[in-house]
């Protein structure tokens, strides 16, 4: 369906390498028509850089879908809080209906545990962003994950998977760190890491800010699809 539909364009964009090497692979489209953006990009206007708390607060954005991380998230927060009693781990994102959904009865059950601040959804994550300190996204793919660049914009260390999309946004021990996918107990690590070594933060958080406006920001971005579609 992929060949079918792209067989007449002139250009295919692409957001991660991963997923562009596997439409050439696939012979579904020629790699002559393959462009590759640097996401959506971010308004760096909107998303501007914001103190980090003192106490360590995780923070998490995404519909509440399996394929998020949200589970494993859930469980490496349960892990340091029986190390780390005060660490706080937020979750903000609406429910999905697809198969992939995670009901709200789970999320509230480690609501109950006192593991997971279960914010909801929201049109802005910004006073979100701005109340945590690690900005945490343990997904399976993506393209380019929008919240990370938000997060990374307003001046966030990022702990996020080794995956597509993902990789796309961390430098690793620059700005953050990148972990396998599905594997709570290497989060778990990190986010302690995170924990035991606060001095770092406003470092690998201005990298973030850096790398934000360096590669994502969204008039580069847009500046460069433009030019793709010669317009």
């Amino acid at each position: 369906l992929y060949r079918l539909a792209l067989r007449n364009s002139k250009a295919v964009l692409f957001q991660n390498p991963d997923n562009m090497r596997v439409f050439v692979e696939a012979e579904i489209v020629p790699k002559n028509k393959c462009y590759l953006v640097n996401g959506s990009g971010v308004n760096l206007k909107r998303f501007q850089v914001a103190p980090l708390p003192v106490e360590p607060k995780f923070l998490l954005i995404a519909r509440l879908l399996g394929e998020k991380g949200i589970r494993e998230y859930c469980q490496a927060a349960q892990i340091v809080k029986n190390k780390y009693p005060n660490a706080s781990f937020m979750l903000v994102g609406p429910e999905d209906s697809s198969p992939d959904g995670i009901k709200i009865g789970e999320i509230e059950y480690w609501v109950n545990l006192g593991v997971i601040d279960y914010k909801g959804g929201t049109d802005d994550v910004r006073p979100y962003i701005g109340q945590s300190n690690i900005f945490v996204l343990p997904s399976y793919h993506e393209g380019i994950p929008r919240t990370v660049l938000e997060a990374m914009a307003m001046g966030r260390p990022i702990l996020t998977t080794n995956v597509p999309g993902c990789r796309e946004t961390v430098v690793n021990g620059e700005n953050g760190w990148l972990v396998e996918k599905m594997d709570s107990k290497a989060l778990a690590g990190r986010m302690e890491w995170f924990i035991e070594n606060p001095d770092v933060l406003q470092a690998m958080g201005n990298r973030s800010h850096e790398l934000a406006k360096e590669k994502f920001d969204v008039h580069k971005v847009n500046e460069r699809i433009l030019e793709i579609m010669d317009l």
